[in-house]
């Protein structure tokens, strides 16, 4: 395992499914075809570790420890060897040179840059249960979801201490608040779907407990520009300027997916359930 820290790399991770190893490794395969001598961290299962360590451009795999969840990418945040850190879904295809230019996406003055999520698209955003029971979407960041989880960039230096505290609070809290029965008895407030959202995590990471984390939004929130790296497979590219996607999301179709067996089936860090598959 290559210890070192180098200054810029993507992260990927692989849980759960082979669909998620075998689309992994087609990303960081079109990330070599894109990108000029990347360098790659990969979180994974132990039996995957030799699929990946064959790849020329990942410079570490970790698997010790690595826990059988749905959102064990928050777990693999922490173990970046890079300081400034690009995480890509493992279902993303990267389709266009200007992946170039992506850490010039997150300049010195901010501790992470994320895309805003559509909020024509897709259910409620909202954070609250009278506005998710009325179904309402909005970008509102004090109590609406606004960051998308699929495609961000942090600091890892000391430079940047709020943007190291914020991802290596995330797994923590998603095991402290998503996971945790007695949290949500206790806060009825909060819309009990957001449970199984990550991202309901990090929104109470940066709304609760690091106010100050400066977060930078992908070209200014340009949504034409900003949708370019984050492109999902129900965008039409001509409704959007005629601009082309420079990374693809490939969401998975999960029914699909459920009738094949999976390498793991996750009995722990359940929303709602414990470490050890306990009622918490």
């Amino acid at each position: 395992m290559i210890k070192m820290k180098h200054k810029e790399g993507f992260l990927l991770v692989a849980s759960m499914h082979p669909y998620y190893k075998n689309s992994a490794i087609q990303c960081i395969e079109s990330l070599e075809d894109y990108f000029d001598d990347p360098k790659v961290m990969v979180a994974c299962h132990p039996e995957w570790v030799e699929d990946f360590e064959r790849l020329d451009s990942v410079v570490k795999v970790v698997s010790d420890d690595f826990p059988i969840s749905v959102r064990s990418k928050l777990w693999a945040l922490q173990h970046t060897p890079f300081e400034k850190t690009c995480y890509l879904d493992a279902d993303m295809e990267i389709v266009d040179e200007e992946i170039n230019r992506v850490f010039d996406l997150l300049d010195d003055n901010h501790d992470c840059a994320f895309t805003v999520i559509d909020p024509n698209t897709g259910a409620t955003t909202a954070i609250y249960t009278e506005e998710g029971e009325a179904q309402i979407r909005d970008n509102a960041k004090e109590k609406h979801l606004r960051y998308h989880g699929g495609f961000f960039l942090w600091w890892n230096n000391d430079k940047h201490p709020n943007g190291q505290k914020a991802m290596n609070l995330w797994w923590p809290e998603y095991l402290n608040i998503n996971c945790n029965g007695k949290f949500w008895k206790e806060h009825p407030e909060i819309y009990f779907k957001n449970r199984a959202w990550d991202q309901f995590t990090f929104w109470w990471i940066h709304q609760k407990l690091i106010p100050d984390l400066k977060i930078q939004e992908v070209e200014n929130n340009n949504k034409h520009e900003m949708l370019r790296w984050n492109w999902n497979h129900y965008m039409d590219e001509r409704s959007h300027g005629g601009l082309n996607p420079i990374i693809k999301h490939h969401p998975m179709n999960r029914a699909l997916l459920n009738k094949v067996p999976g390498l793991h089936k996750e009995d722990e860090y359940q929303p709602g359930i414990g470490p050890g598959g306990n009622s918490v």
